[in-house]
């Protein structure tokens, strides 16, 4: 295989990685909520938008010659003000990420080891943890090769799951409308399909190839949307209305054991790629945008989430639900202004060439989203 191809290969394989990362879990419980037909409308528009976010975010990295990572491309081009608001949504949402992951991920964990090895779910989670912090400390190469490791092993487990769950999907437990909360899957989808983390890392891998840069981001966020809305339709039709909010225990309901401790390797698999992306993205925008040292930018990374969830009882679901419309709702606003300075300036020989009423509409509709999940979030707090 020639190198480019390769690194292709490499590039799109990190984007599907990061993008099928523990949010997929909360994906079924989401639809069981309202139903398939309102859930595939969700995932046409997020999926959507989410591509043209991750096109968005790579136009203004391409407009660089140095690496730079979100919060330093939007000073750049937005000024010191939106760069101040963009650190705080995107480091604060990417912390909230790693918090849900580091949950679920010793959950899995302990689904899988647990009744060998005996312990408690925290026990699993620090475990990971410290494992996970290992990782994020090493150089970003390693961690890139990790994940493509990684995301082809989540691949072929997720096709597993499939083949093993398949039989036992029923049309009855798929009911086209189930209005119960119809607002709920839009963070949670919202979160599962975002990648924006891997967007300037493809651009490391690819090495300033732009022309297949676009190509392979369309090619990953695709595959990303598809198996997303696969596994969300799979574990539904298996367990319909028992669907629980984090997948594998109404799975153990339903078929026992060995699917459970197979779709909890699934969900390791995908929170480890998901974690090592995202882990790498705050410890290099620590470096590259704001110029810690390599020590304490990693410290940062790892300390605030794992803190946060020996002091907090946050659920799985209400992370990524919060996370997803509000801090990834601003994040991608911002994303969507930062595209317009780029195109205004006319700097890439051969640009995205997107309407600039195409960025407005998605600002609309993320803002708004945005605005309610806040208005949700404290009427349930006051209720």
């Amino acid at each position: 295989m020639k190198r480019e191809t390769k690194e292709f290969w490499v590039a799109t394989a990190s984007l599907v990685g990061t993008m099928i990362g523990v949010g997929i879990f909360g994906v079924p419980y989401a639809m069981s909520r309202v139903g398939v037909g309102l859930a595939l409308a969700y995932f046409v528009v997020l999926g959507g938008i989410q591509l043209l976010q991750h096109l968005f975010l790579a136009e203004a990295a391409m407009a660089v010659e140095e690496k730079q990572r979100l919060p330093g491309l939007v000073g750049r081009f937005l000024g010191s003000k939106a760069r101040l608001l963009t650190g705080v949504t995107n480091i604060f949402g990417l912390w909230a990420s790693l918090m849900a992951y580091v949950i679920v991920g010793g959950g899995f964990l302990f689904v899988i080891f647990g009744p060998y090895l005996g312990g408690d779910a925290l026990t699993y989670q620090l475990v990971w943890a410290g494992f996970f912090a290992f990782v994020v400390f090493m150089k970003p190469e390693f961690v890139t090769r990790t994940a493509f490791v990684g995301t082809t092993a989540l691949i072929i487990a997720l096709v597993a799951v499939f083949v093993s769950a398949a039989p036992d999907i029923r049309l009855i437990n798929l009911p086209w409308v189930n209005l119960q909360d119809a607002f709920l899957p839009y963070g949670v989808i919202l979160f599962a399909l975002s990648a924006l983390p891997a967007i300037p890392q493809m651009e490391d891998t690819l090495r300033g190839r732009h022309e297949h840069y676009r190509q392979a981001i369309v090619t990953g966020t695709v595959i990303g949307v598809l198996l997303t809305a696969a596994f969300g339709l799979c574990v539904y039709g298996v367990t319909g209305m028992a669907t629980t909010p984090d997948t594998v225990t109404g799975l153990q309901a339903r078929l026992g054991d060995g699917i459970a401790s197979l779709a909890a390797a699934v969900g390791f698999i995908a929170v480890m790629n998901c974690s090592f992306n995202i882990g790498n993205n705050i410890r290099t925008t620590f470096q590259f945008d704001y110029g810690r040292g390599r020590v304490s930018s990693w410290l940062l990374t790892v300390g605030v989430p794992i803190g946060l969830i020996l002091v907090s009882d946050s659920s799985f679901v209400s992370v990524i639900g919060f996370s997803g419309a509000v801090f990834g709702g601003v994040t991608s606003v911002v994303v969507a202004l930062l595209y317009l300075a780029v195109a205004r300036r006319k700097i890439l020989p051969k640009p995205l060439g997107m309407p600039p009423a195409v960025a407005y509409v998605v600002i609309a509709v993320l803002a708004t989203g945005a605005v309610y999940e806040v208005y949700r979030t404290l009427a349930g707090w006051w209720a």
